[in-house]
């Protein structure tokens, strides 16, 4: 399904012909998991700027095949919500990853590793 901006297409067309690096900080780098289905503990889905629209996608951009967890046991404030968000996807038997502030999950042709902090 395209989302409202179609940088879901755009993104996975250059990715794929190896155009771009994708790279962002919290949640920039979150929706490029698979299912945004437990962020509703960290962020209010119904909060949503003005002209756009008010249906909560929770598929994410599918460029991770798991679910990127970021600011895990960090001084953020969301921090303490973030564990509820662990404790979803364990509970669902989902996968995720978490990264702390700091730290950065790089993938290349060669490797996947948590880098950083």
């Amino acid at each position: 399904m395209r989302k409202q901006s179609g940088f879901d297409v755009a993104i996975a067309d250059s990715l794929e012909r190896d155009r771009i690096v994708y790279s962002g900080f919290s949640a920039a780098a979150v929706v490029a998991s698979s299912t945004l289905r437990a962020l509703d503990r960290v962020s209010d889905p119904a909060e949503v700027p003005p002209g756009y629209d008010a249906a909560v996608v929770w598929d994410g951009l599918g460029i991770l095949p798991f679910s990127l967890v970021v600011h895990f046991q960090s001084d953020h404030p969301a921090s303490v919500a973030v564990g509820e968000e662990v404790a979803f996807y364990e509970r669902h038997q989902m996968p995720y990853r978490t990264l702390r502030d700091g730290e950065a999950f790089v993938i290349d042709s060669m490797r996947s590793e948590i880098v950083g902090a």
